[in-house]
């Protein structure tokens, strides 16, 4: 009982020393809230306080709280604080990065996958799995190399694999809007095009045109081999990292079942750095809230509209924006 008292005073310590829009975050616990807040203003502590606070006032039991961030350095933070008034509850709050979050839900239903049979991908095993979809290029493909180091394109189609798992594109869109741009922005850009033969009707493509409608080629070839590229890996048995969320997707989304029974257990969902979610990762907490449809859903979400620090990943801002319209009615903006 003293510890549980002990735990009540840190925790009204710490809310106490809250601002009063930080109390607000704090106190709002029902429906809809998107915090709007730039670095150093103490974030991780509103989070903390919010999950306490929930705990306090509601028979939510900590299981039932989910909390989703960006690195496993942002999990440990937001653990140590949840310790520091919650004690051994705190391990029960379930505090994820998407990745781990969707790793758990694929084990916990490996039976939708056959996962006795299907296993990570290993770095070592990506790069035989690359040098293999490779060495399976028709001659006409404009990445296939006969001389010198004829696995040069490793690494950039690894890095456009995984940014199209991570925005959840398709192939078919993709490679229309690389047509769109070589039909129509590619005509009308300055130095693509001979000045003079263009004056009189006369399309003659200068170097730079000639590279870069060569870049779209090669381009277009990659996107056509992703594919064949998820097919190895099919056949293999394997997944790679960025497969963990679109594989959780494709199960909430092909059973339904499934979803309603992680909807039904987390109760309260919070998203730290929401600006830096992936079009995926985006998807996953879309897909958890939907559950209410009409409704207000216990979301709530960390942002900071200003900067996105993992634009180089994917990251959209577009999804802080979506928040605003999907909850225009009840969100609370603090």
């Amino acid at each position: 009982m003293a510890n549980k008292q002990q735990q009540e005073e840190k925790f009204l310590e710490i809310y106490h020393s809250l601002n009063e829009e930080q109390k607000l975050a704090v106190d709002t616990i029902e429906g809809p809230v998107l915090v709007i807040a730039g670095p150093g203003t103490g974030k991780t502590q509103i989070l903390s306080a919010r999950i306490g606070k929930i705990l306090l006032e509601t028979d939510t039991a900590p299981q039932n709280i989910l909390c989703l961030t960006f690195t496993d350095a942002g999990v440990v933070a937001m653990r140590k604080r949840l310790i520091s008034f919650m004690g051994s509850d705190a391990y029960k709050v379930q505090v994820h990065t998407f990745h781990s979050f969707c790793n758990m839900v694929l084990q916990e239903n490996a039976r939708y996958f056959n996962k006795k049979e299907i296993d990570p991908l290993s770095d070592l095993e990506k790069i035989e799995v690359m040098q293999q979809l490779i060495d399976g290029f028709e001659n006409d493909n404009s990445l296939k190399r006969f001389k010198g180091s004829i696995y040069f394109d490793i690494n950039n189609l690894a890095q456009l694999f995984s940014a199209i798992k991570r925005e959840n594109w398709t192939v078919e869109t993709l490679l229309q809007q690389i047509d769109d741009y070589s039909q129509n922005i590619i005509p009308e850009t300055e130095g693509f095009y001979n000045k003079r033969k263009k004056a009189k009707g006369e399309f003659e493509l200068t170097q730079k045109g000639k590279d870069e409608i060569d870049r779209m080629r090669r381009l277009k070839d990659a996107v056509h081999s992703f594919k064949k590229y998820q097919e190895i890996l099919f056949e293999k048995k394997r997944y790679d990292y960025d497969d963990m969320i679109n594989w959780a997707i494709r199960l909430f989304e092909e059973h339904p079942e499934v979803l309603l029974n992680y909807q039904e257990r987390f109760q309260y969902i919070l998203v730290d750095e929401y600006q830096d979610s992936s079009g995926s990762q985006n998807k996953i907490v879309e897909l958890l809230i939907s559950f209410w449809q009409d409704e207000k859903p216990n979301i709530f979400v960390v942002g900071d509209d200003d900067q996105s620090i993992y634009k180089f990943q994917g990251a959209n801002l577009k999804n802080l924006q979506s928040f605003l319209k999907t909850f225009d009615k009840d969100l609370l903006k603090i």
